[in-house]
């Protein structure tokens, strides 16, 4: 299988090279990836200033890419230029940060691989806790991979996250729906002593994470429940119009 792999951690995360180097032993692999983290930079492409991209050596001999853009960047690049003939399979990770519920619309990494089904590939978005071991999570991936049907078990997208656990304390494989889980609370003010920024208040982000409802059926709960968590995704936002009121005009 011919793999494009990008991310949104960077090119120089640990996770994108163990997982590279896994896949590379049974596929054709190309990497393309930010030169910095992108974290929750969304389904943003850069279009008011080129690209810049170079090599990087990745073992086994994996081609790989740095550029200067966003994860959805690194996919156009990747399908477009950068991988020796048509791709079968975009994978966007490893994430370290869970992507979960209200986290999708923010996700870089799931912004990559929507991207990649709106050019008409498929595409995994992998992702586990943040404190999560980079290697366990791509070993239990590589472990899982083969069990998936990438021709039936999903049209366009797959949400894969891993919980912080070793293989065998795995629960299973579970498909669910996304939650409706999201960071509670209020910016937080805080004291500014940043240089070159005096006079302005200085606000952190919220840091009560969702709370937690064991047992209930979505891709929160059951990611902490001990679950691998399967969430088929599609880049369309519409909703159908079918049956809604006539608004009169003048």
């Amino acid at each position: 299988m011919n793999i494009l792999l990008v991310n949104d951690d960077g090119i120089h995360s640990p996770a994108l090279w163990a997982l590279a180097g896994g896949l590379s032993r049974a596929h054709v692999v190309t990497v393309t990836a930010p030169a910095n983290n992108c974290s929750a930079v969304g389904h943003g492409v850069t279009i008011h200033s080129p690209l810049f991209a170079h090599r990087e050596d990745f073992p086994h001999g994996v081609p790989a890419w740095s550029v200067s853009g966003t994860p959805a960047d690194c996919t156009r690049l990747g399908l477009m230029n950068f991988a020796p003939g048509p791709v079968d399979l975009v994978i966007s990770g490893p994430n370290r940060g869970c992507n979960l519920s209200q986290d999708l619309l923010y996700s870089g990494t799931v912004a990559a691989a929507l991207e990649a089904s709106m050019m008409g590939v498929k595409a995994i978005a992998l992702s586990s806790p943040i404190d999560a071991d980079d290697m366990q999570t791509v070993e239990t991936f590589l472990g899982i991979f083969g069990l998936l049907d990438l021709e039936h078990d999903f049209s366009h997208v797959l949400n894969i996250n891993i919980p912080a656990l070793p293989l065998t304390d795995v629960k299973g494989l579970c498909w669910t729906p996304l939650g409706d889980n999201r960071w509670r609370g209020a910016y937080e003010k805080r004291p500014n002593t940043e240089p070159g920024f005096e006079g302005q208040s200085l606000y952190h982000p919220p840091s009560k994470p969702p709370e937690r409802c064991p047992g209930a059926d979505n891709d929160y709960d059951r990611l902490y429940d001990g679950y691998i968590t399967l969430t088929p995704l599609g880049y369309s936002l519409q909703q159908s119009v079918e049956g809604r009121r006539e608004i009169p005009w003048q």
